[in-house]
C-alpha cells in the first residue's frame, strides 16, 4: 500500500509536509532487504499470542543459532521461552548456541557462554553469573546480535556461520575479565545428564561433548552435541567443575553439572574473542567446521559473509511500494521462514543419521528440526517456489530418515523423531515437493513405504509412523472417538489426498482412486444436528460427551469444532454439500470470521489477558484453520478472500515485538505472510496455489531461469479489491494457478478497484 499526501500551497510547505507527514510513503524498490529485517518481531506477545521467535545470530538453516537465554517478570516459564528469549525480560542468563525458532515447546538452549566481572564458586550456575541487560542497547540483525550487560558493563556481541559462532566481549576499563562456559544449562523442561570437557590453556582451546535431552528430544533419548572453543588470546588461568564439587584447576571434567571459567588479564581497549565450532557428529567435525567457516579472528568478515548469504536469499523477492512497516514485516517473515530446518551435517557432508550411524550426504544437505504438522502448510511450498534447494534438502532428508528407521517422522529434531503432533505430515511435504517440480528425490522408493503405511493391512517392519491409527480409519472411514480422533481423521484425509496426487503422478491409478475415496471419510463425522464435525464411536453413534463447538476438547488437537470444520480444504465441494450449498457454506465461513473479528476487537489484543486463552473462532496463531480465508475463493467468492486475508495481514501482523499472533512454528506464520503478500496461497500436497490479492504494487520473484512478476495495477489506499486477474494479459477465469505456470518471464497482473 502507498499512502497518499495532499500537495500544500507552496514549494517550501510541500517539502515540509513531504518530510513530516509522508514519512511512510515508500515508492522505490527495496534495494537491500537486510536493512528491512527486524529479528525482534515476534519475540514479544504473551501466552497463546507469543511468537516465540529466535532473536540471536544465525545463518540460513544454520546449526549455530547463538543468542541470549533470558528471564524476567515471569521467570523462565516455558510458554514464553520456547526459543530461550522473551522481549519483556530484563536478565540475560547466558548466550547458548542451539535454539529452535517459533515452536510451541522448548528444546536446546545448550552450550552457554557468559562474560562476567568476577569468579567464585557461586558463579558456576546461571543465578550466579547472569546479568541485567540494558534494553536500549539491544541490537539484532541477520547474523548478528549484541547487548550491553550491566554487570561489569560488558558489551557482548556475536555473529554466526552455519556451524560456528564468534563472540566478542568488550569489558569496561578496570573490570576483571572472565568467561563462563556452562555445559549444564538447558531451557526449562530439559537437562544435560552428562557432559565432558578438556582444556588446553596454552592454546586457548576447549573441546568436549554434552548430551541434550529436551522436552521434545527426550522422546528419543536426546542427542550429543560436540564442540571446540578457541580464544584469540590464551587465558591467564582457569577453573573447572562437575557434579556440584568445588571448582579446581584440573584440565578436564566429566559427568553432570560440568563447566569451566576462563580468566583473562586486563587489556585496555581490547575485547575477549572466542569462537565455537559445533558438530552433531564428533569433536573432529566441530574442529573442521570451525576451521572452514572461521579461518581467522576477523569478526567483521564473518558477519559480512553471513549477511551476504541472507542478502542473496532474501533477494528471491524484490518488492516495490508498500509502507515501511509492511516492508519490515515482509522481509522479516521471509527471514524467519529460513531459520529452520537446521543443518545437521559437517562441512564435508558427514552427519549422524536417525539410527545413530554416521553417513555422508551426497547431492543434498541433511537437515532436521522440522515442525512438519505446521510447516507442510506454508513453509515447504514457499521453498518450492523461492528456494528449491531448501525444498530438496528437507524432502530428501525425510526420505533418508525413513530409510534409516523404517518410517517417516512426525517432528524430526536433531538425531531423532520427537513424535510430536498427529498425522503423517511428511508425506504431504514429499508429495508437494515432487508435484511442484523439486528434483533429486527418490520418490519411487518413498512412495512404496508411504503406501505400505497408509494402505497395507500389515504394517511395515518399522511401523506406520504418523499413520499409527490408520487401521480403524481404513475400516470405518474415520478414527473413532478418543484422544485427537476428529483431528487425526481430518489430517489423514489431507494425507490421503496428497498421497493420491503423488500416486497419480507416478501412474498408480488404482491407489490414487482408493486414497481419494478414503480422503472423504471425514464427512462421516459431520452431524447435521449440530452442523460440525464431532467425534463418533466405532458403532457410528455420536460421542456421549456434551457437544460444544467452542470447547478445546480431547477429540480435537489444538483446535475446537469451529476450527476443525475447515480442515478439509482439499474437498471444498464436500464441505459445501455438508453445509447446505454454496450460500450456506459462505454464510458459515463468514460467521466464523465475523465472530473472530468481534472477539479480537472486544478486548485489547495485546494485553496479557488476551493471550491467556486460545482464540475460539479463526485462530491465526494455530494451524488447523490458518488457510480458511482462502476457502471463499475456492467457493466462488474471491472478494471475501481478499477482505478477510487482508484483515489477517493488517490486524494480526505488526512490526513490533508482539507482531505474530502465536508461535511462528518454524516459519509457518511467516511463510503465510510472504505468500499472501504475493497474492498466492498453496494447496499443500499439490501443485496448486489459490489466488488472493497482493499487498504490494509490484513484486519480482526469482524462479529458475529468471524472474516472475506480480503486478497490482491501481493498488492504493482504499483500492484493495481485485476486479480481475490476468496471466500474461489473458484473463485467468479460475481461482487457482499451477506451480508450472509461475515461470520466468511471466506476469501475474491484478487489476485493483475500490469495490469487490
Amino acid at each position: 500500500m502507498v499512502t497518499s499526501c495532499r500537495a500544500p500551497r507552496s514549494a517550501v510547505a510541500w517539502l515540509v509536509l513531504l518530510l513530516a507527514a509522508c514519512t511512510d510513503e515508500v515508492l522505490s524498490p527495496v534495494e537491500d532487504p537486510i536493512a528491512e529485517v527486524d529479528p525482534f518481531i515476534g519475540t514479544g506477545g504473551f501466552g497463546f499470542q507469543h511468537g516465540s521467535s529466535f532473536v540471536g545470530a544465525a545463518a540460513p538453516h544454520g546449526l549455530a543459532k547463538v543468542g541470549p537465554d533470558t528471564r524476567g517478570p515471569f521467570g523462565t516459564v516455558r510458554f514464553l521461552h520456547y526459543s530461550g528469549y522473551w522481549y519483556g525480560d530484563d536478565i540475560v542468563q547466558g548466550f547458548s548456541h542451539l535454539h529452535l525458532h517459533g515452536t510451541g515447546a522448548p528444546d536446546y538452549g545448550v552450550l552457554t557462554l557468559m562474560p562476567t566481572d568476577g569468579f567464585d564458586a557461586t558463579r558456576t550456575r546461571p543465578e550466579g553469573y547472569e546479568s541485567r541487560l540494558d534494553k536500549q542497547s539491544e541490537a539484532a540483525h541477520p547474523g548478528y546480535y549484541a547487548v550491553r550487560l550491566q554487570r561489569g558493563d560488558v558489551w557482548a556481541e556475536m555473529t554466526a556461520t552455519p556451524r560456528a559462532a564468534h563472540h566478542r566481549y568488550w569489558f569496561a576499563a578496570g573490570v576483571p575479565r572472565h568467561v563462563i562456559v556452562d555445559l549444564s544449562h538447558h531451557l526449562e523442561g530439559g537437562s544435560v545428564p552428562d557432559a565432558e570437557l578438556r582444556l588446553d590453556p596454552a592454546r586457548g582451546r576447549i573441546e568436549g561433548r554434552l548430551r541434550t535431552v529436551g522436552s521434545m528430544s527426550g522422546g528419543f533419548g536426546g542427542a550429543d552435541v560436540f564442540f571446540v572453543v578457541r580464544t584469540r588470546q590464551p587465558p591467564a588461568g582457569h577453573h573447572v567443575w562437575s557434579g556440584g564439587a568445588a571448582p579446581t584447576t584440573a584440565l578436564s571434567a566429566a559427568g553432570g553439572e560440568v563447566g569451566c571459567a576462563l580468566h583473562f588479564p586486563p587489556e585496555e581497549g581490547e575485547p575477549i574473542e572466542l569462537q565455537v565450532g559445533l558438530s552433531l557428529v564428533s569433536v573432529a567435525g566441530a574442529q573442521a567446521n570451525l576451521e572452514a567457516e572461521l579461518p581467522d579472528f576477523d569478526f567483521a568478515a564473518a558477519r559480512r559473509r553471513t549477511e551476504d548469504a541472507w542478502r542473496e536469499l532474501l533477494r528471491a523477492v524484490r518488492i516495490e511500494g508498500g509502507t515501511r512497516a509492511e516492508r519490515r514485516i515482509f522481509y522479516t517473515a521471509l527471514y524467519h521462514a529460513f531459520l529452520m530446518p537446521t543443518l545437521q551435517g559437517d562441512v564435508d557432508g558427514t552427519y549422524r543419521g536417525h539410527d545413530g550411524v554416521v553417513r555422508r550426504a551426497e547431492g543434498f544437505r541433511f537437515v532436521s528440526d522440522m515442525s512438519l504438522w505446521d510447516t507442510y502448510r506454508t513453509v515447504h511450498p514457499l521453498y518450492a517456489l523461492l528456494a528449491p534447494t531448501s525444498a530438496r534438502d528437507a524432502a530428501r532428508s525425510l526420505v533418508e530418515m525413513a530409510r534409516q528407521k523404517g518410517f517417516f517422522p512426525k517432528w524430526p529434531l536433531a538425531g531423532g523423531d520427537s513424535g510430536t503432533m498427529v498425522g503423517a505430515s511428511a508425506e504431504i511435504v514429499l508429495a508437494d515437493a515432487h508435484l511442484r517440480g523439486v528434483e533429486g528425490l527418490d520418490v519411487g522408493w518413498a512412495y512404496g513405504l508411504l503406501r505400505q503405511a497408509a494402505l497395507d493391512p500389515v504394517a511395515p517392519p518399522g511401523g506406520r509412523g504418523g499413520r499409527d491409527q490408520v487401521e480403524p480409519y481404513a475400516r470405518l472411514g474415520y478414527v473413532p472417538a478418543g484422544p485427537g480422533s476428529v483431528s487425526i481423521t481430518t489430517e489423514y484425509g489431507r494425507d490421503d489426498d496428497a498421497l493420491a496426487r503423488l500416486a497419480a503422478a507416478l501412474g498408480q491409478d488404482e491407489d490414487a482412486r482408493l486414497l481419494r475415496e478414503r480422503s472423504l471419510g471425514y464427512r462421516k463425522l459431520f452431524d447435521p444436528a449440530v452442523g460440525f464435525l464431532r467425534p463418533r464411536r466405532a458403532d457410528g453413534a455420536p460421542s456421549e460427551l456434551r457437544f460444544d463447538p467452542l470447547c478445546f476438547c480431547p477429540d480435537y488437537v489444538e483446535a475446537n469444532a469451529w476450527q476443525s470444520l475447515w480442515m478439509p480444504s482439499y474437498d471444498v465441494a464436500g464441505l459445501i454439500l455438508l453445509l447446505g450449498g454454496v450460500d450456506g457454506f459462505i454464510a458459515r465461513l463468514s460467521e466464523f470470521f465475523s465472530r473472530a473479528r468481534q472477539d479480537w476487537e472486544s478486548s485489547d489484543p495485546r494485553s496479557l489477558a488476551a493471550g491467556a486463552a486460545p482464540r475460539p473462532y479463526y485462530w491465526h496463531g494455530n494451524q488447523p484453520s490458518i488457510h480458511a480465508g482462502y476457502l471463499f475463493a475456492q467457493a466462488g467468492r474471491p472478494d471475501l478472500t481478499h477482505k478477510w486475508v487482508r484483515w489477517v495481514m493488517t490486524t494480526l501482523y505488526t512490526d513490533g515485538p508482539e507482531g505474530l499472533a502465536g508461535n511462528d512454528d518454524g516459519g509457518t506464520l511467516s511463510a503465510y505472510y510472504v505468500l499472501s503478500a504475493l497474492g498466492l496461497y498453496p494447496q499443500a500436497g499439490s501443485d496448486e496455489y489459490i489466488v488472493g490479492a497482493p499487498l504490494f504494487p509490484r513484486a519480482t520473484v526469482r524462479v529458475p531461469g529468471g524472474f516472475f512478476h506480480v503486478v497490482a495495477d491501481g493498488l492504493a489506499e482504499g483500492r484493495h479489491a481485485v476486479r480481475a486477474v490476468e496471466l500474461d494479459g489473458v484473463p485467468l477465469g479460475r481461482p487457482t494457478l499451477r506451480h508450472s505456470e509461475l515461470r520466468a518471464g511471466r506476469t501475474l497482473r491484478f487489476l485493483m478497484a475500490e469495490g469487490p
